[in-house]
């Protein structure tokens, strides 16, 4: 496994991170050891930058993150999550960043993640109701209590990670971002490129179109998250999108390793990206993702996939 500087920051993490979204039973139900047994896997291939969040499964993600940190030494591991986002007793979701919930969701994601900080808090989603300058003030608290070392955004405009570095010192930004998905790069490089951030991409795959397996008349269930993606909602952009993937395949086959690996590999090929979080709860697919750490896209595939998938 490969490792670099996590943006400014002190923490020197897997370029291959592991995105515990899949752990909430999003993408079908899971057990909680079969959770640890994932992330114990990753953990012993040589990640070591874990990402939860509370809305993962209203909890269930950052409770099976807590079981797998038992016994291991808190200092070799590098664990984020999250806030914003607050759920009702019939699951309804709605964003949330006044200072009290904010203040009170660091302390719930502790107990849950049994142990006493975390390492990049990050916010979840804006929440347009809230000031940014108010949630600060609950970030800059957390950071000066020690609950977390970091604070970090995720689904931030450019305007906004603007606004709310005024407040309190931010180190990432983490964001839908892939070969097929690429507008962070003109629409946020330049404020990371500013502010000497890192990026961290999720989805990396597009929700499994970059691994090559679907086809032009894939139709996702009504209950699927990609029933609520543009790429796959859109049926002209999704028969483009899986034309360029054809193509990335052939190059895929002549470098001898397969497409995540390649997608994967593009993304770190970036200087603003640190590590990428790949999640599976399928072993196959995690031993897969975690490969594509140990070896290196060359600058010449670099431009050949470039001239494939365009901007």
């Amino acid at each position: 496994m490969r490792f670099k500087k996590f943006g400014k920051t002190d923490m020197n993490v897997s370029v291959v991170g592991y995105g515990a979204w899949e752990l909430g039973g999003n993408w079908g139900p899971i057990e909680k050891e079969n959770g640890v047994k994932i992330l114990n896997l990753a953990y012993d291939n040589g990640v070591n930058f874990f990402d939860t969040a509370p809305a993962y499964g209203r909890g269930q993600s950052e409770e099976i993150v807590g079981e797998f940190l038992k016994g291991k030494k808190r200092e070799d591991l590098y664990i984020a999550t999250k806030c914003g986002l607050e759920w009702d007793q019939r699951g309804r979701i709605r964003n949330n960043l006044k200072k009290e919930r904010v203040l009170k969701e660091i302390d719930d994601s502790l107990r849950r993640l049994k142990c006493d900080y975390v390492d990049l808090y990050q916010i979840h989603w804006p929440d347009p109701n809230t000031p940014l300058e108010e949630t600060a003030e609950a970030l800059q608290q957390i950071l000066d209590s020690k609950k977390a070392r970091y604070i970090g955004v995720s689904n931030f405009s450019a305007q906004q990670v603007e606004t709310l570095i005024k407040y309190v010192d931010i180190v990432s930004t983490q964001n839908y971002y892939n070969l097929l998905v690429r507008n962070v790069e003109k629409e946020l490089f330049p404020v990371v490129d500013k502010y000497d951030l890192t990026v961290i991409p999720y989805s990396p795959l597009a929700k499994g179109l970059l691994t090559g397996k679907i086809s032009k008349d894939y139709e996702p269930p009504k209950n699927d998250p990609r029933a609520m993606d543009e790429i796959f909602k859109n049926k002209e952009l999704f028969i483009k999108s899986v034309e360029k993937v054809e193509e990335l395949k052939i190059l895929a086959n002549r470098i001898g390793r397969p497409l995540s690996q390649m997608a994967i590999n593009w993304l770190l090929h970036h200087k603003q990206v640190s590590t990428v979080i790949a999640g599976s709860k399928d072993e196959k697919h995690v031993l897969e993702n975690i490969e594509a750490g140990n070896w290196e896209l060359s600058d010449d595939i670099y431009l050949k996939i470039e001239k494939i998938v365009g901007e």
